[in-house]
């Protein structure tokens, strides 16, 4: 089970780091103690319904992490939250989970007068307080309480129990749940034990938010390896290179993105982290340029490039950075590289039938860490998981990436865009056509159309930006609007009005010419609004 790379831990090093945050460091013992109390606590809880799940609503906190292990301890999955969302979307995973409970800490408490009132019903609310008083500061919360007496119990479980829920963009313009059971985990845990050389001494930092799956790499790696986990309190890139250097960090784990802003804040001297020793990036490509200027920052480091989906449970592919791959010039992207352990790939045609070696198809991938669909069953959704049997794969049941990739004899895979309207915006991953639909509604119906921009050479996208068909919308509400429901990496940075949307020659909406729109620095008859650190243009077509 998930949990247990954690408890393994503590039962062989008690006494020894676990988590530092806030200032204060916590043993094994000590977290393992609050842990179980969380356990007990949600053991003593009637809960109403099947729904094995409770919801986590922590940020950046000691509470949030033993809050993780006792719901897992619980024989529940959790469910996590962050504040950073806006309280819409809070409120809707919150009925899609169907949790009876919800574990609330310090820093989230205060934002649940802002989300109840959109709930028709809400979960059982515990405050993840170290002190009892702590529950006196929200009212319709109350502190976990194991039953009187009670000795602590293993609540057992199985491997195909679900171990947590991450709710990603959705299509159709609600977030989708994406339940990853303890096997799923587990295999991808034990496939990272095989790839990194386990340190006790280890010190991991964790700058991802729960809601996204890289944590629970940060997390349960660490545990696994008797290593102390290190939560900054910001993500900002100045804090974080000094943050490294001060802590001595030796395990690093972001998206290429948070170095790209380290890179240019002068963070990535020569020889400024000598301390690292595994370097993971992940969620986006990885330039030539950033990985060279890493390796010099951390010359005594591993650069891995990882990928995978979400639904692949954290990564399925891993691509060592060497030297020799960046001294050619021509390598300008890091590739996907090879499978991880148990994990099988398979490039395609439309028709799911294999493309010769060399040639351009959609990556599908399969084995232990694939999940088993989405939380909700929607026929147009869960198609993206398919059986089929290949010539020499052992797996039969896939996952349609949409990614387009190819296979090289030297380097494994290569990634060559999507075949969809997905796009990552600094690692997140968001679908255009749920952007579209909020936006659609926020202006009142009118056509519109959502491009990533702008985009570097690497394909990286560093924002989005709407266009709108219609001559009565006021792009500050609308922008204001789209704040309330979407999370703000999603939220357009700038609204376009137009008289029309451009179509191709099949009638679809023409991108291509949107994203020119936007390349023409000529555009005539320009009016620059301003709010905040969006940007509404109005155009005459």
């Amino acid at each position: 089970m998930l949990h247990a790379f954690f408890f393994d831990s503590a039962a062989d090093r008690p006494h020894s780091p676990a988590l530092w945050v806030d200032g204060r460091s916590y043993t094994y013992a000590e977290i393992e103690a609050r842990a179980r109390h969380v356990s007990s606590g949600l053991a003593a809880v009637e809960r109403a319904g099947d729904a094995r799940r409770c919801l986590l609503f922590a940020h950046r906190s000691a509470a949030a992490c033993w809050g993780v292990l006792g719901i897992l301890d619980a024989g529940l999955a959790y469910v996590p939250l962050s504040p950073k969302m806006p309280a819409t979307r809070i409120a809707a995973i919150i009925e899609q989970s169907g949790a009876a409970s919800m574990l609330v800490d310090r820093h989230c408490a205060g934002m649940l007068d802002e989300v109840l009132p959109l709930l028709e019903a809400h979960p059982q609310i515990f405050l993840l307080g170290e002190e009892a008083s702590d529950a006196d500061q929200l009212s319709c919360a109350s502190q976990l309480q194991p039953l009187p007496g009670a000795p602590y119990e293993n609540r057992g479980g199985t491997m195909g129990d679900v171990a947590y829920v991450l709710f990603t963009s959705g299509s159709t313009g609600a977030p989708k749940g994406v339940p990853i059971t303890h096997a799923n985990a587990n295999a991808y845990i034990n496939g990272q034990l095989q790839l990194q050389v386990g340190d006790a001494n280890a010190r991991y930092i964790q700058l991802c938010e729960l809601v996204f799956d890289p944590s629970v790499h940060d997390m349960f790696v660490c545990w696994a390896n008797g290593g102390c986990l290190y939560i900054p309190e910001t993500v900002d890139p100045l804090f974080n290179a000094d943050f490294i250097k001060r802590h001595q960090i030796t395990h690093w784990n972001s998206v290429p993105s948070v170095a790209g802003f380290m890179q240019q804040m002068r963070k990535l001297a020569p020889g400024a982290f000598p301390s690292l020793r595994v370097s993971m990036f992940g969620g986006e490509p990885l330039t030539r340029s950033l990985a060279l200027a890493w390796m010099r920052a951390a010359p005594n480091s591993r650069v891995l490039h990882m990928y995978g989906p979400t639904e692949a449970t954290i990564a399925c592919t891993c691509f060592e950075v060497e030297r020799a791959f960046l001294d050619d010039a021509r390598n300008a992207v890091m590739p996907l590289g090879g499978a991880l352990p148990g994990v099988e790939w398979m490039i395609v045609d439309a028709a799911l039938e294999p493309v010769a070696s060399g040639e351009r198809g959609e990556l599908l991938v399969a084995g232990p860490q694939i999940a088993h669909g989405y939380l909700i069953p929607d026929e147009a959704v869960n198609s993206r998981f398919v059986e089929k049997d290949y010539p020499g794969r052992r797996a039969r049941r896939w996952y349609r990436t949409r990614d387009v990739a190819r296979t090289t004899a030297t380097h494994g895979l290569v990634f060559h865009g999507r075949l969809d309207l997905q796009v990552k915006i600094r690692g997140n991953r968001v679908e255009l056509e749920e952007v579209e639909n909020v936006v659609q509604t926020c202006s009142q119906g009118t056509q519109c159309a959502v491009i990533p921009w702008p985009v570097d050479e690497a394909g990286r996208a560093a924002g989005l930006v709407a266009f709108v068909a219609s001559t009565r919308v006021e792009p500050t509400r609308v922008l204001q609007a789209c704040r309330q429901h979407l999370p703000p990496y999603a939220v357009p940075q700038r609204l376009v009005v137009v008289d029309s949307l451009p179509r191709n020659a099949n009638g679809k909406i023409d991108r291509t010419a949107l994203a020119g729109q936007l390349v023409n620095d000529t555009i005539a008859n320009r009016t620059v609004e301003r709010s905040g650190q969006s940007m509404a243009v109005h155009l005459r077509a």
